[in-house]
């Protein structure tokens, strides 16, 4: 069993292919990488080979919830988007908070890395069904806020969105990851999205 805090896995999803599968993520792990970034960094040392180009797709980017999201501590609804920067070809983070995590850590996951390149513009779900791929064409070219607008209206209200705008789309790499009207800007892990 897991610690406190924590489901004790995460999702791998393959946007090439539109697979995923469950990384186990055993007890020692988690205690020795606590939520966010460290375990971020852990998952993306795991997954990406060496010297993989930051905006390729072999490049994964991975959500990783910390383990007090969801409590009633102030604060607590904190995650880390962590990628190799297309910046600097360094691992980075961009710390982040806002609905997001919770709907997240509600996926029954404590990370979720996003392998591959979609061959066209698409969106990622993942509920209680698993995870799934389903045609963004007509969100290209829109901001993040009015892709995540016209998303929610399309799904329902209860869906949380985190997108990328033209700068992502266009492979700017400054691009930041939009959701709930705020961003994880740092290290243009938009552009890796894209």
């Amino acid at each position: 069993m897991a610690p406190g805090g924590y489901f004790g896995q995460a999702l791998v999803a393959d946007v090439t292919d539109g697979t995923s599968e469950v990384l186990p993520l055993p007890d020692d792990i988690l205690r020795a990488y606590i939520g966010g970034a460290g375990l971020g960094v852990w998952l993306l040392h795991r997954l990406a080979p060496a010297k993989a180009d930051p905006l390729g797709p072999a490049a994964p980017l991975a959500f990783v919830f910390s383990p007090l999201v969801g409590t009633p501590l102030t604060t607590s609804a904190k995650f880390a988007v962590v990628a190799k920067s297309p910046l600097t070809g360094m691992l980075t983070d961009a710390l982040a908070s806002s609905q997001f995590a919770i709907a997240g850590k509600l996926t029954g996951h404590d990370a979720i890395v996003i392998r591959g390149r979609a061959a066209k513009p698409s969106a990622l779900l993942i509920d209680g069904d698993g995870a799934r791929l389903i045609d963004a064409a007509h969100l290209s070219g829109m901001s993040a806020a009015e892709a995540d607008a016209k998303l929610r209206a399309e799904l329902g209200r209860g869906w949380r969105v985190a997108a990328i705008g033209p700068a992502g789309e266009r492979g700017v790499r400054y691009a930041t990851i939009s959701h709930d009207g705020r961003h994880a800007g740092r290290g243009g892990l938009g552009a890796v999205m894209g």
